[in-house]
């Protein structure tokens, strides 16, 4: 397997779990390489609920529907809030694309942590963790990743690939997030009677 397409199999196995505005642009995500070791952060704000990020961020099995390249996931195991999830897509990167499979352990923790690490794939070794807060009328995401690739890769290229993906996928599940509060929102508002 060729280098790119190696680097391509290796970030598909990224957690899609990542969640922000729509309008995250590649430069609201920082990646550092150190030692061999990627490290990226995002924080961003979006108007809903926790409880609706949560939802988003949680909806494994329903994931493809809404998440850029993802053809399927599913829960293959579940025990209280940790998920054993697998994962399958096609990652593009300019004129090239990799077919992907991953499997992730996932962990919720007190509605307001989620902890990703990677079980199979491309990479050496893969974890992340997403922390959810309650801000000034919406949500807080703050997240940050770790990625060993197997092989090494120009730092430069997989720092900017890194950037774009973690941006795609954020802005995909932000706008998720919105649409179902708003579909929350629309719900409500039926149920108030009218006034005579």
């Amino acid at each position: 397997m060729g280098v790119m397409r190696l680097f391509l199999a290796m970030l598909a196995t990224l957690p899609w779990l990542s969640a922000a505005t729509a309008g995250v642009s590649d430069d609201d995500v920082t990646v550092d390489y150190r030692n061999g070791i990627y490290t990226a952060r995002l924080s961003a704000r979006i108007v809903v609920p926790p409880t609706v990020a949560l939802a988003v961020l949680t909806d494994f099995d329903r994931m493809a529907a809404f998440m850029p390249g993802l053809t399927h996931s599913q829960v293959v195991e579940r025990n209280g809030n940790v998920y054993r999830i697998v994962q399958r897509g096609k990652a593009r990167f300019g004129p090239f694309s990799q077919n992907y499979e991953s499997e992730r352990r996932i962990e919720v923790v007190d509605a307001s942590r989620i902890l990703s690490r990677s079980l199979g794939g491309s990479a050496r070794r893969m974890e992340s963790e997403m922390r959810i807060h309650a801000a000034d009328g919406g949500t807080r995401l703050d997240y940050r990743l770790e990625l060993e690739p197997e092989v090494w890769l120009p730092s430069s290229l997989a720092s900017n690939f890194l950037q774009h993906e973690l941006a795609e996928q954020f802005n995909a599940l932000g706008n998720e997030m919105l649409r179902r509060a708003s579909g929350q929102a629309a719900k409500s508002d039926k149920a108030i009677p009218n006034s005579p």
